[in-house]
């Protein structure tokens, strides 16, 4: 990332890279384990918001490494099995983490991977299959032949793992690789029990690894939830220019014109026109209200039917209709 800043801390719509991951698993499991590496002091403190297991992994040498130094909290869980993913993958979808843990409940596999077919999948690790299509192993990028590069599944980094067998085989693993890392990957060669689930959209595997990949990864994110809010009957005078934080409720019938932010845990009611250039964050606006363009407001609840002058300011006060 070329950045002072943890990757993890870069934020795509008002919120760190690892918000995204903590959000989906939050749903999913009640223990949630964090392998913290470069940049822990903020990432750590990022944490305190989440109620998380953080393991420090120092130095940092490679995912089956990660697994570990995680063991001894894992081995405080009484999970049976134990679901892995990156947190600098922030576009997964839900969808796809219940697709894959649905199709591994419902066999006697050890693994279960999930997969996507990617137009371009230079970097990515390639999902290499036998004959009969089972999952022979995984090889990363810089550790594949020419024909395997030309594979296009790839590995997300997403799995659903046995326990017993992930603490078993983690053990292992060697660091016989360009990278001289231990590999989580490795451990697919060790079982031939091993499910899979593809993504529908390839795009839910995009890794940020750069600032371009991060602004990809952003478009891609606004659209997918000003999709959501049009869906739900929201207006939108121009979906390019309007900003929608993952955690902002918009209800019917609100009216977007351009250069909006909605950020933070903002509250838009029904009924509601939000003029250009206008920039909210963790405010609650009342129904039928109308913010003129070039406002600022911050922390405030508009009351119900108030109109909003172009241009104004609002950080603290509470809206009197007029």
């Amino acid at each position: 990332m070329k950045s002072s800043l943890p990757k993890v801390m870069h934020e795509i719509l008002g919120y760190p890279l690892i918000y995204y991951s903590l959000a989906l698993v939050q749903d999913i499991s009640e223990t949630m384990i964090v392998v913290v590496g470069h940049g822990r002091e903020m990432v750590m403190e990022y944490l305190k918001n989440f109620k998380v297991t953080p393991v420090i992994q120092e130095p940092q040498l490679g995912t089956g490494h990660a697994i570990l130094i995680a063991r001894p909290a894992l081995d405080e869980t009484n999970a049976h099995d134990t679901l892995i993913l990156p947190a600098d993958m922030p576009l997964i979808r839900k969808e796809s983490l219940t697709g894959l843990m649905k199709s591994y409940h419902e066999s006697n596999a050890d693994l279960g991977v999930l997969t996507a077919r990617a137009l371009n999948p230079h970097g990515y690790g390639r999902i290499v299959r036998n004959k009969s299509g089972k999952i022979k192993r995984i090889v990363e990028h810089v550790d594949a032949t020419e024909k395997e590069q030309k594979i296009n599944e790839i590995n997300t980094g997403v799995y659903v793992i046995n326990k017993e067998f992930l603490l078993t085989a983690v053990e292992r693993i060697c660091p016989d690789n360009a990278k001289g890392e231990f590999y989580l990957t490795d451990i697919v060669s060790m079982t031939s029990e091993i499910v899979s689930y593809t993504v529908t959209d390839p795009d839910e595997a995009h890794g940020i690894n750069s600032r371009a990949q991060l602004a990809f990864a952003q478009a891609h994110m606004q659209n997918r939830i000003n999709k959501y809010h049009m869906e739900a009957g929201v207006t939108f005078m121009d979906p390019r220019t309007a900003w929608i934080g993952p955690e902002a409720h918009i209800e019917q019938d609100v009216e977007v014109w351009p250069d909006v932010h909605i950020l933070g845990t903002s509250r838009i009611e029904a009924g509601v026109k939000i003029m250009p250039n206008v920039w909210i964050k963790d405010s609650a606006i009342g129904a039928q209200s109308t913010i003129g363009f070039g406002s600022i407001i911050e922390g405030t609840n508009v009351k119900q039917g108030s109109s909003i002058a172009p241009n104004t300011r609002l950080t603290e006060s509470m809206v009197v209709p007029d």
